[in-house]
C-alpha cells in the first residue's frame, strides 16, 4: 500500500511540475484578403510582436497579390494564446477519470450479473442432489 500512495505521490508530483515549467503556446494571426495562417511565436515573445509589419514581413503566399500592392488595410493581425498545458492536464484528468468511473461501473455490473448466474446454479445443484431424480418441477395433485 506505501508503494502505491508513493508511486501516486511521484505522478501527481510530475504532473504539477510539468504544468508550471511550460507556458501557453502564444500564435500570431496574420489574416490577407480573408485568408488566415497561424505562426507561432517563440517562447520569449509576447503580443507586442505581432503587427501588421510583422505578418508582411513573414512574405505569407496569402498576403501576395499580382493584382495590386497590400496596404496596411488589407493585412490584419491577431495575437491568440492556446489554452495552457494544466487546462489540458485538467480536461484529459477529468475525461479519463469519467471514463474509469464508467468502466468500474460496467464491470460491477457483470460481476453482479455472474455472482447471480453462480448463485442461481448452486440453488439448482443443492435442489436436485437430495431428491435423487431430477427436477420434477411444482407438485400438481391430480384428482380423479
Amino acid at each position: 500500500m506505501f508503494r502505491f500512495n508513493f508511486l501516486l505521490l511521484l505522478v501527481f508530483g510530475a504532473l504539477i511540475s510539468l504544468t508550471i515549467a511550460t507556458s501557453a503556446p502564444i500564435f500570431c494571426k496574420c489574416t490577407c484578403f480573408k485568408n488566415s495562417t497561424l505562426i507561432q511565436l517563440g517562447p520569449q515573445s509576447s503580443c507586442a510582436q505581432c503587427t501588421h509589419a510583422y505578418c508582411l514581413s513573414q512574405n505569407l503566399p496569402i498576403c501576395t497579390s499580382p493584382s495590386k500592392e497590400i496596404s496596411d488595410t488589407d493585412v490584419q493581425s491577431t495575437c491568440i494564446q492556446r489554452d495552457s498545458r494544466k487546462d489540458q492536464i485538467i480536461v484529459w484528468g477529468f475525461i479519463l477519470g469519467t471514463a474509469g468511473l464508467l468502466g468500474w461501473a460496467g464491470v460491477k455490473r457483470v460481476n453482479e450479473v455472474r455472482e447471480g448466474r453462480r448463485n442461481k446454479m448452486r440453488a439448482a445443484a443443492a435442489g436436485t442432489a437430495g431428491s435423487g431424480g431430477g427436477d420434477r418441477g411444482p407438485y400438481i395433485p391430480v384428482r380423479g
